[in-house]
């Protein structure tokens, strides 16, 4: 029997805009990372440590942020007594009064979390209780940023990343792709917005998730005015936690037809780098006869030039600058190490997903 009518047929469907084409290719490969059961488990783990700094704020806003009035019930200090209460300071917090009190609450409440100095002396340098409070909120965030999400984000990275261009690459599926009025920045910008969806997850969401709690805690809405650059340097966090990761791991993927390879040389490359770092401070804190988290090992001229072969360290001071807790001047290198591999790995992502077309 003929077959009649053969030849190109007009599109009869509804076309996307050419500046959401991209997203077809990312919720594509979202929904296609998601069917993985261990990313699903370790996409709930991530979401433990939530309850932890959640804790972590209504303590803090119960201990330094509330009003000394409401902690003395007036049948326990006498009508009297109360009433010769000035009403200025019944009002305000331990913040408002005394930051060095507060300061030392702070070390005592967070002693066994990392760099909790830096934000006890920055409280102390604060001007008045609304920058101690900014200061407050940022370190605590930073910290959720720097300690107990980068290892899940490294984890999930190397779950959904490595595949997704190997896989086009082995089943020649760039070819039905670049077969639309698809372009190569789009493919790109697509398979870039795969891991930094599961990234905003695993840190953005939960992050502003805390932020809108310590507002509900705090006595006044007003905090929202003091506080409103929080969710900004969430934002631009996250930026400094997928641009470089994401970058890194679709260029490794885009290296090799085999995902298990790239796998392998996303983890190694984080491995390494950091366990060289790591190998240096133990053996500079067994040089100066120190503990390898004293300062004076960590602020030694060879630990601090080798820490800028970890990704996770580098990662670390930006966000840490980003929170204002160090100056430009101090995070420059870190900062230079991340725009290089992101540039790049861009670069070598766009040649590699190129090449074929031109073949």
């Amino acid at each position: 029997m003929p077959i009649h009518d053969l030849g190109y047929r007009p599109w009869k469907g509804t076309r996307k805009s050419q500046l959401s084409r991209w997203s077809i290719i990312a919720q594509a490969g979202i929904q296609l990372a998601g069917k993985n059961r261990w990313l699903r488990r370790m996409l709930i783990v991530a979401w433990l440590p939530v309850l932890y700094w959640g804790i972590a704020f209504f303590f803090v806003g119960q201990t330094l942020e509330q009003p000394i009035q409401s902690k003395v019930p007036m049948n326990a200090v006498g009508e009297e007594l109360g009433k010769s209460i000035d009403e200025k300071l019944a009002n305000q917090s331990i913040l408002d009064i005394n930051r060095d009190a507060a300061a030392g609450r702070i070390e005592s409440m967070f002693r066994r979390v990392p760099r909790v100095a830096l934000l006890a002396d920055s409280i102390r340098e604060s001007e008045n209780a609304v920058e101690a409070r900014n200061r407050i909120w940022g370190w605590l965030l930073m910290v959720f940023f720097r300690y107990s999400q980068a290892i899940l984000v490294l984890m999930i990275v190397g779950f959904v990343a490595p595949s997704l261009i190997s896989q086009d690459l082995r089943s020649r599926a760039y070819l039905l792709y670049f077969s639309r009025p698809i372009g190569r920045l789009e493919y790109i910008l697509g398979k870039v917005a795969v891991p930094g969806a599961y990234i905003g997850f695993v840190s953005t969401f939960p992050a502003l998730v805390l932020y809108l709690f310590a507002v509900m805690m705090s006595p006044s809405m007003s905090v929202v005015w003091s506080t409103w650059d929080v969710p900004i340097r969430i934002l631009l966090s996250t930026v400094v936690l997928v641009l470089p990761t994401a970058s890194l791991a679709l260029m490794l993927s885009s290296l090799t037809e085999e995902s298990r390879f790239a796998s392998f040389s996303w983890f190694a490359t984080w491995i390494l780098g950091h366990g060289a770092w790591m190998a240096i401070l133990f053996s500079e804190g067994i040089r100066q006869n120190l503990p390898p988290s004293s300062p004076e090992v960590l602020e030694s001229w060879s630990v601090k030039t080798w820490s800028l072969l970890s990704l996770y360290n580098n990662m670390g001071d930006v966000q840490t600058w980003i929170f204002g807790f160090k100056s430009f001047s101090e995070i420059w290198p870190a900062f230079a190490v991340l725009a290089s591999i992101t540039v790049v790995a861009f670069l070598v992502l766009y040649r590699r997903v190129n090449a074929p077309l031109r073949a």
